[in-house]
């Protein structure tokens, strides 16, 4: 018990690093690197509270697709660069006192609620002791929960095709350059002249 409270406390240590690494380094890349040792050191954390498909699933879809991706489009677009302005330090004491509060919630939730908690997971490990995390995350989700699950997934859907319809380029009465046409272009034939009437006639 000794051992695994140790290695708690030291994956929650490198936790709490990594976050304040997302949003102290100034540097994207960094942030997104510190975001994937987040998101690594979580599941690590998940697997110590035995929930070992959360802890796949958060490796699988946020490190394995998400941050992956992340760091393509950084890397893509070229905004490693540091950048200063004026009006992140305006931002920036607005966000300390937000963080300081949810900090004190936290805190005031744990140490208020803390023997509740402990309640709770005695009777829950008592009442479906014999069922596994993932047949209980499943039947929870799809009976309890299963209009928020269908909303997330129509809300994914809207993802989906938002940008397909954006990227459609045959829409009527649609704008847009046609690259090919303007290259072929014959210089001759580039300017027309027309005779035009004057007023007096």
């Amino acid at each position: 018990m000794i051992f695994t409270e140790i290695i708690f406390y030291i994956f929650s240590s490198i936790l709490v690093l990594t976050s304040l690494g997302v949003i102290l380094f100034k540097n994207p890349v960094y942030s997104a690197f510190s975001l994937i040792s987040s998101f690594l050191t979580s599941a690590f954390l998940w697997l110590l509270l035995q929930a070992e498909f959360l802890a796949i699933v958060l490796v699988l879809v946020y490190v394995g697709a998400v941050m992956v991706l992340f760091l393509f489009v950084i890397m893509m677009l070229n905004i490693g660069h540091e950048v200063k302005t004026s009006k992140y330090n305006r931002i920036a004491p607005i966000g300390l006192l937000v963080g300081f509060i949810i900090i004190g919630e936290l805190i005031a939730l744990i140490w208020v609620r803390s023997d509740q908690f402990s309640v709770t997971s005695n009777v829950v490990s008592d009442m479906y002791g014999n069922i596994s995390n993932t047949a209980l995350l499943g039947s929870t989700l799809f009976s309890d929960y299963i209009y928020a699950f269908e909303i997330a997934g129509f809300i994914l859907l809207l993802a989906i095709i938002v940008p397909i319809s954006l990227t459609i380029r045959s829409r009527k009465g649609l704008k847009r350059q046609i690259v090919s046409e303007q290259v072929n272009i014959n210089p001759t034939t580039r300017v027309k002249l027309v005779d035009l009437d004057s007023e007096n006639q």
